[in-house]
């Protein structure tokens, strides 16, 4: 298939062969679960993953009360947090309602008595859909009926699913109908930065290449006797660090060429940048360093982290959540309004939506109703059952 932009060069065809249009093509490759599984315990990798899961789960949800809130810490919090992180890492993660002598291979009829239940968690490379439905009319229409782990299997009703990016409906097989990993989507960005990773290490012990001249090498090299040379200025390279000295024959030659890349620094800005620009994570949140520039504040970047993170949440968190709280009888919870920056920051928006209630009230508008679309307002439950509307 060629990409052309409809202009032809017709006397010269050189320059519509070598038109980068024609001769570049976009093409995945599908990440294997042992790479997966080798990057979510690297340390960009893990970093990556555990940034915008921790910031997307750390004291975000909305609780109904404070029973509601005591309840998910204690039962749930973990294995949300783990089948988010595997999600992310593997594009699934699942929960399985363990619960005690009740058979997994049944349907769920009623919600799950919770004290009585072990939230089991399993990353996507471990999970197998079964019995995949293709009816158009099916509620589980492209969805597993049932999801096997290490030989069990486990009905539906019974397993809280959470998928990340969704794959094209044509590879959802490939994809063991599920998501699409984090690392596969920044799996390019992740082999560049780690290819000048790599050279910045062999520079910094080796900034300069040396040339032996030796005696008849040409001749050894034509008659095949040129091993042990090679193995003995071998093992002089492996010694030489700027550590320590270097020892040779005195009737040796030595000359050294110094390797001055000046522009290391650059690329591994442009690696990082790459990096940032695909996960969404500004390059400052992700290598954690003070916002640079004059007059700047690190507004832009805030907003921009805060905007990927609430995409994962009521795109790839919410849905799976609110099941999981269905399923154990729970009632309903959402994600905060007021999540994005520090705590002072939260504070003085806080006193700013204080200040325009008050002006709402002399109004004679609703002012409690904008208090409590904001988190201002703390739920009452005597005031849930007597309202005053």
């Amino acid at each position: 298939m060629k990409f052309l932009d409809g202009l032809v060069n017709v006397v010269n065809q050189i320059t519509n062969r070598r038109n980068v249009h024609t001769t570049n093509v976009i093409r995945r490759n599908k990440m294997d679960d042992a790479e997966m599984r080798a990057l979510l315990v690297t340390g960009l990798g893990s970093k990556i993953v555990r940034l915008k899961v921790g910031y997307a789960l750390n004291d975000t949800l909305a609780f109904e009360d404070d029973a509601q809130k005591a309840l998910y810490d204690r039962h749930l919090k973990r294995a949300v947090k783990r089948a988010a992180k595997f999600a992310l890492a593997f594009g699934r993660g699942i929960v399985v309602l363990n619960e005690r002598g009740e058979d997994l291979h049944t349907p769920r009829t009623r919600p799950v008595d919770i004290a009585k239940t072990r939230f089991s968690v399993f990353s996507g490379d471990m999970v197998t859909p079964l019995d995949v439905s293709i009816d158009l009319n099916d509620s589980r229409y492209m969805k597993p009926r049932h999801y096997s782990v290490n030989g069990h299997n486990f009905h539906h009703t019974r397993v809280i699913d959470f998928t990340y990016v969704e794959p094209a409906e044509q590879d959802a097989a490939l994809y063991r109908y599920g998501g699409v990993s984090e690392f596969e989507l920044i799996r390019n960005q992740i082999i560049n930065d780690g290819i000048v990773e790599r050279a910045s290490g062999a520079i910094v012990e080796k900034n300069a290449t040396v040339f032996h001249k030796i005696k008849g090498f040409k001749e050894a090299l034509a008659a095949g006797q040129d091993k042990e040379l090679i193995d003995y200025y071998s093992i002089l390279a492996d010694l030489r660090s700027i550590y320590g000295d270097g020892i040779i024959d005195a009737e040796d030659d030595v000359i050294s060429v110094a390797q001055a890349l000046t522009n290391l620094a650059d690329v591994d800005q442009i690696t990082l940048r790459r990096l940032a620009l695909v996960t969404g994570i500004p390059l400052t949140v992700l290598v954690g360093e003070a916002v640079k520039g004059l007059n700047a504040s690190g507004e832009q970047e805030r907003q921009t982290f805060q905007d990927t993170i609430e995409n994962l949440q009521f795109d790839y968190l919410l849905d799976p959540i609110t099941d999981l709280f269905n399923a154990c009888d729970m009632g309903s919870v959402e994600f905060a309004e007021n999540q994005g920056g520090s705590a002072l920051e939260r504070v003085e928006f806080e006193t700013k939506a204080i200040a325009n209630a008050k002006a709402l009230w002399e109004m004679g508008e609703d002012y409690r109703r904008y208090l409590r679309n904001n988190d201002l307002l703390q739920k009452d439950p005597f005031a849930e059952m007597f309202p005053d509307e």
